[in-house]
């Protein structure tokens, strides 16, 4: 073989020949685009009004309880929701199967939200009101959601997170109200201890004692009660960093004490005829849960 001479056989014609201008100007357009792109995604996750502004603490269960539990003391209403003015921050505790307390807030005001969870994972979903906001809420972690509410109305909040066989009762919503409504709704001067009454008389007569279970269980120290015809009244502490209450039914009788949480007394009172009751826990899923008992009077 001559030193002129090569094994690899010669390109083909034109392989040598420069891109021709619209190829380059293809590119060109295929690299901006590329650039401007990225940039925009990461703009957007850093500057974008769709990102969840919120802020996050270490909080116990019982801690949170606790907190909101104050936070029902100074902003509950008699109709069970917490009316929160422009200015304040809202509370909320996520257990199964409930959201609490249900919250009112003013239209086109911001707010903070804080919210945890008391037992398991949860997730935190609100369609409506110019908001579209998903969440994780874990035990031990408080998370200030901050959003600016819209018109009014009425705004249902879900669980998007599976956490038990009554998961799809996990539902509440947020009411978004106008000034005037929220200005009819002051909040107290001081919190209370976390008592409360219901059932349309005052507690007298027969009083009997229960209690939560303080591990978190859903269950009462008592599964049977009794007492005389007449008034009675039925006091339940609620040690448990879950929202409970004590309510009583059957018989044409339907009352309910409020819902509290930890340290808080929950007490229902009724005129009672001879007969057997049910006294339960009116939150979602925990007298199917077995937080129930019979009632004798006689």
């Amino acid at each position: 073989m001559s030193a002129t001479e090569s094994s690899v056989g010669r390109p083909a014609p034109g392989w040598g020949r420069r891109f021709p201008r619209d190829e380059k100007v293809f590119l060109v357009i295929i690299l901006a685009t590329t650039i401007a792109m990225t940039a925009f995604a990461i703009g957007w996750v850093i500057w974008g009004s769709q990102n969840v502004p919120t802020a996050t603490q270490r909080v116990t269960p019982k801690e949170f309880a606790g907190q909101v539990q104050a936070f029902v003391d100074r902003y509950g209403a008699g109709d069970g929701k917490a009316w929160v003015p422009p200015g304040d921050d809202a509370y909320m505790l996520a257990t199964r199967y409930t959201w609490y307390p249900e919250l009112v807030l003013e239209t086109g005001k911001r707010y903070t939200i804080w919210i945890s969870a008391g037992d398991v994972l949860h997730g935190f979903s609100l369609v409506g009101g110019h908001q579209n906001l998903n969440l994780e809420i874990a035990p031990n972690h408080s998370f200030g959601v901050n959003l600016t509410v819209g018109d009014p109305g009425r705004y249902r909040i879900v669980c998007n997170e599976y956490c038990g066989l009554g998961h799809q009762e996990m539902t509440s919503f947020i009411n978004v109200v106008t000034p005037a409504e929220m200005a009819a709704h002051p909040p107290k001067e001081a919190a209370g201890a976390g008592t409360g009454t219901a059932g349309g008389t005052a507690p007298g007569g027969e009083v009997l004692k229960v209690s939560a279970d303080p591990s978190g269980k859903l269950a009462y120290d008592v599964s049977e009660l009794s007492a005389p015809a007449g008034k009675v009244t039925i006091s339940m502490a609620n040690p448990s960093p879950l929202p409970h209450n004590v309510a009583i039914k059957d018989g044409g009788v339907d009352v309910k004490g409020p819902v509290v949480t930890t340290g808080g007394t929950s007490t229902v009172a009724a005129e009672l005829e001879a007969g057997t009751y049910t006294f339960y826990c009116s939150v979602p899923g925990h007298e199917a849960a077995g937080m129930q008992g019979t009632l004798t009077v006689k």
